[in-house]
């Protein structure tokens, strides 16, 4: 599966560099993320409690950066199982200021995905991937805002859903 795209966030390249390079902060953002330890230098270990249609289940893996030119370039790499199946892939995150205060995602990557996981059918699996990468950069979004006002952003599955619900028609009644 290839997933691609771009979006924009309201803050500076370096806050969004700052915010995507914070394993804490980080953890709140991914959804389902349970935990993010690191394990050394651009490596980490993880645990995600995510559903796909009617398969649900708990996944460890890992995830690598490499490739990093700080604040605008890095390709990860993820290697994820669980019972429902498994997660291998590799991607690339490059950030571009448009300007002083807000900077441009582009994200790219392929994705291997094995076992049940699969019987779920490759339309539903991008859908609720294009889902969960919007949950993430509203849930990004949030937390860059808060931190621009000195507040904490109130992070939550459902309060993210709701962001990246309202992003969406925010980018579509722009485009009309």
């Amino acid at each position: 599966m290839k997933l691609s795209g771009e979006t924009v966030l309201s803050a500076p390249r370096e806050w969004v560099w700052d915010l995507f390079n914070d394993p804490q902060r980080l953890s709140k953002l991914i959804p389902g993320c349970e935990k993010l330890e690191i394990l050394g230098p651009d490596e980490y270990s993880g645990t995600l409690n995510v559903g796909i249609a009617s398969v649900k289940g708990v996944y460890s893996g890992k995830l690598k950066l490499e490739d990093k030119r700080a604040p605008e370039h890095y390709r990860m790499l993820v290697d994820g199982k669980g019972k429902q199946g498994f997660i291998r892939g590799s991607g690339t995150l490059d950030l571009e200021a448009r300007n002083a205060k807000s900077t441009t995602i582009k994200y790219a990557g392929d994705v291997q995905i094995g076992g049940p996981l699969v019987q779920v059918g490759q339309r539903v699996i991008d859908s609720a991937a294009k889902m969960m990468l919007g949950q993430f950069f509203a849930a990004a979004e949030a937390e860059l805002q808060a931190e621009a006002s000195g507040k904490v952003a109130r992070q939550g599955i459902f309060l993210n859903l709701w962001r990246s619900i309202v992003r969406l028609f925010a980018r579509f009644f722009r485009r009309q």
